[in-house]
């Protein structure tokens, strides 16, 4: 983090885990909340805005591994070596709190909190979401199945299930569904003109969701 641009609110969990003292951390455009390969000493809890999570190959090349939205934790994939095994940054203004991972550790070791563990497991489900994603063969099937998903996921933060905001670019979107940005926006337009969804730039309206959930079935 920037030192010079990172407010640091402290406040305790009124849960298991009330030792524990949570920095709050506002990230802007652009910044990493860690990398691959640096220590693992915290881990985060996402309080508002998006996260990107993604690993760079030997080659260069960035793959998505997810978007990580407010309620999720980030870090834990590396709890057992010590090391963050992917990078996490934000796509737009956002704020993260900050749990030293020996706390964590201390807790999970007199009793594992409801509250972590919960966070934990949806983390792990959206990576398991992606995989599924992944294997659905035709283009159409994957961006019907992660607006779906999208959706979903507004909806258990109490927005609404049909009026969503992308956090992120078509590039992130087809680099997460294994697909080209240029099929990203012709599919996007093909939903659009038959009428099951409506865009205005990143702003997204879900308006027939029956059909956009049966072609997420399809392969």
């Amino acid at each position: 983090f920037n030192d010079a641009a990172t407010t640091e609110i402290y406040t305790r969990s009124p849960s298991a885990a009330s030792d524990v003292y949570k920095r709050q951390h506002m990230l802007s455009v652009n910044e990493h909340v860690f990398n691959t390969g640096d220590i693992l000493s915290t881990l985060y809890v996402i309080k508002s805005g998006a996260i990107k999570i993604y690993v760079t190959n030997d080659s260069g090349d960035e793959q998505v591994l997810n978007f990580s939205l407010p309620n999720d934790v980030i870090g834990l994939e590396g709890y057992d070596s010590d090391q963050y095994v992917s990078s996490a940054i934000a796509l737009h203004t956002s704020s993260v709190c900050a749990i030293p991972l020996a706390e964590v550790k201390k807790i999970l070791n007199e009793v594992v909190p409801e509250w972590l563990l919960k966070l934990a497991l949806d983390n792990f489900k959206r990576h398991g979401r992606n995989i599924s994603l992944l294997n659905k063969k035709k283009a159409k099937s994957r961006i019907a199945a992660f607006l779906i998903d999208t959706a979903d996921n507004c909806k258990s933060l109490g927005c609404s299930g049909k009026d969503f905001e992308l956090s992120m670019s078509r590039d992130d979107i087809g680099n997460y569904l294994g697909l080209a940005s240029e099929t990203v926006s012709r599919t996007l337009t093909q939903l659009q003109q038959e009428g099951w969804v409506k865009m205005e730039r990143r702003q997204v309206t879900i308006v027939d969701i029956p059909h956009l959930s049966e072609a997420a079935q399809h392969r």
